[in-house]
């Protein structure tokens, strides 16, 4: 959980607008198709 939360971080910095990871409860994280 922190890699992703630092992750997001990161990538948010570039472009707020957008969170390109989908967190799937109880299976995990997935990159969004729709971006």
């Amino acid at each position: 959980d922190t890699h992703i939360k630092t992750l997001r971080t990161k990538l948010k910095e570039i472009n707020p607008e957008i969170d390109p990871i989908e967190t799937h409860r109880g299976v995990g994280y997935s990159l969004r198709e729709d971006l």
